[in-house]
């Protein structure tokens, strides 16, 4: 019996490079593991070809030629990032991991087509509505705009839109409005 598994054509999360420099290497070779489908900017394509990782697409309203074969131009008007995630649910994907430098306004109004994890400026954010719970280790901080927030369990305010878990176990926060919200948890 063999213990490979079977990875059905867009079962895995897809990944979106915007940028390289708002997540250690380390975390982005682990969501490169399973091998998704890489999109990337005209900004980030030279770097992840000279290190050797396969681009599937581009997003570039340049006529740029790479030298790695069989890679799609993917070209749009509108913001890189929502762009590539607009491609992905045409394409029926179910998840997608971003890296960004920053996060795209309209972001949210696509993320109850798609599962969506964005990491930005160190942060992972998760969108979510109604209801979020975790289980974290103290001292955990957590992200996510005040006005959002309907009620709280096991964090602290420390500054505007960031708190901090007080013991190790789960956090909860019930939302105030039905659209999705970010929730970020520093990495």
């Amino acid at each position: 019996m063999s213990s490979h598994h079977i990875v059905r054509e867009n079962q895995e999360p897809a990944l979106i490079l915007g940028s390289i420099q708002d997540l250690p290497a380390d975390y982005i070779g682990q969501l490169l593991e399973w091998s998704p489908t890489v999109l990337a900017s005209a900004y980030t394509v030279d770097f992840l070809l000279a290190e050797g990782i396969k681009v599937d697409i581009v997003c570039t309203n340049d006529a740029a030629i790479y030298a790695q074969e069989e890679i799609q131009i993917l070209s749009s008007p509108q913001d890189f990032v929502l762009a590539c995630v607009t491609h992905l649910i045409a394409k029926d994907y179910g998840a997608v991991n971003i890296v960004n430098s920053y996060i795209p306004k309209e972001l949210s109004t696509l993320a109850d087509r798609i599962n969506v994890v964005l990491f930005c400026a160190g942060i992972r954010y998760v969108f979510v509505r109604e209801h979020y719970e975790k289980w974290v280790v103290a001292g955990t901080r957590i992200v996510v705009a005040e006005h959002t927030l309907k009620s709280f369990v096991n964090l602290r305010k420390i500054s505007v839109d960031t708190f901090e878990t007080e013991d190790d176990g789960f956090f909860y926060v019930d939302l105030n409005t039905g659209d999705f919200v970010a929730i970020g948890e520093k990495i």
